[in-house]
């Protein structure tokens, strides 16, 4: 793997945390798909929202992450395996382990 690809899979699993991270410290452990492309911005990951998407998607297959419609609107919700991982209890492949505390 070429230094570049390796930087590339470490931004994704970075990512990946951030969104995690974000709704683990909502009170109700949810957030629309347009306000979470805002905050990523915030931490220098400007996709577009078919990448926050396809990440939804992902952290869903893994149960960490539930993508639900209010409407046509796409919300993302934390799940208790999504806050273990945030809480660096457990980790899951493609997303960043925190760092520790």
């Amino acid at each position: 793997m070429s230094h570049s690809e390796e930087f590339q899979r470490r931004r994704i699993e970075d990512r990946r945390l951030v969104i995690l991270r974000y709704l683990d410290e909502e009170p109700d452990g949810r957030m629309s798909v347009s306000l979470m492309m805002d905050g990523l911005e915030l931490m220098t990951h400007r996709v577009p929202r078919a990448t926050v998407m396809e990440d939804a998607g992902y952290l869903e297959g893994l149960g960490l992450l539930r993508v639900e419609y209010v409407g046509s609107v796409p919300m993302l919700r934390i799940t208790g395996r999504g806050t273990d991982v945030v809480q660096g209890r457990e980790n899951a492949p493609g997303v960043k382990r925190p760092a520790r505390k």
